[in-house]
């Protein structure tokens, strides 16, 4: 028997084929108790309004540009806020879904009300016998984030620091205490950002294990062939050292401030200096403006800062 209305958030930014087998994953789910928010990011290849006239049923947002990660999901974190939906899922369009994921994450928010947010167990794809994501921890002395891909001793659902935002699912009234994600990210460490304000919500975080989906990791971000400057693009890395800093900025009661900044700002200089090494000059120029901005940009800002 099905439970509470669930919206699901797909973001599409030219990528009609992930998100045409994404949808058509989730139309096929055992949980059909749903409503789909499909949110074109400002696509210019035409799949934004390709996907609208093939799924007429969904609920279809058209930006005029591309907001990144953070301002496409928050158009429809902002439409769920309006809806009496019992759940929202933030689901990459990149990912290959057990049928009945859907419906564990839903069983386990049922039977753990202090649970605000959760995530299924996360393999790689095609390698799908390694775990790509299984929660997460957070140094307090270095401000790092290190992604679990590990289960230890862990059985049924467990608790951790912090949440992928590859597969989200959110309670409705921590989604009407936190708000949407922090806009100013665009891309990168924005679900480490929502999952500590979550838990400081008073929350916990979990990742449920017998639900399972598989990632095609950085699908489509991730250039597939080796470029002068490697595989991630120089803006990538940009949004991941100044978010790193943004990170920090924000939530400094959660590190020790006198020694994570010193290290991160160390670790910044050394991939500068790999990079210089390299000859990879974008990447290098992108590292030294990430530091900078990390520093001076408002992370609280109400839009997304592009890279």
């Amino acid at each position: 028997m099905n439970k509470g209305k669930v919206a699901i958030i797909i973001v599409n930014w030219n990528t009609y084929t992930y998100s045409k087998q994404c949808i058509d994953q989730l139309i096929k789910q055992s949980y059909s108790n749903v409503e789909i928010l499909l949110v074109d990011n400002g696509s210019h290849d035409g799949s934004g309004e390709k996907l609208r006239n093939e799924y007429p049923e969904l609920v279809f947002f058209q930006n005029v540009d591309n907001l990144g990660f953070t301002g496409g999901n928050n158009v429809g974190l902002n439409y769920a806020l309006e809806k009496d939906y019992e759940y929202v899922l933030l689901l990459n369009n990149d990912v290959y879904l057990e049928a009945d994921f859907l419906a564990k994450l839903v069983e386990a928010m049922e039977v753990n009300p202090n649970l605000g947010a959760v995530q299924p167990l996360i393999y790689n794809h095609p390698e799908r016998e390694k775990i790509w994501k299984a929660g997460g921890d957070f140094l307090t002395t270095f401000a790092s984030t290190i992604s679990s891909s590990t289960l230890e001793n862990h059985s049924g659902i467990f608790t951790t620091k912090w949440l992928t935002g590859c597969a989200l699912m959110i309670r409705k009234e921590v989604l009407h205490k936190v708000g949407p994600l922090t806009p100013s990210y665009f891309a990168y460490f924005e679900d480490v950002d929502y999952s500590f304000r979550i838990k400081k919500a008073g929350y916990e975080l979990a990742v449920v294990l017998d639900s399972k989906i598989y990632h095609i990791a950085s699908g489509s971000t991730k250039s597939k062939i080796k470029q002068k400057e490697g595989f991630l693009s120089p803006s990538a890395h940009y949004l991941n050292v100044r978010n790193q800093f943004f990170l920090m900025r924000q939530h400094k009661d959660l590190f020790s401030r006198f020694s994570a900044f010193p290290f991160q700002t160390a670790k910044m200089l050394g991939y500068m200096g790999y990079f210089l090494l390299r000859n990879r000059k974008k990447k290098l120029k992108a590292v030294w403006r990430g530091l900078l901005d990390g520093y001076r940009l408002d992370p609280t800002s109400p839009t997304p800062l592009k890279p």
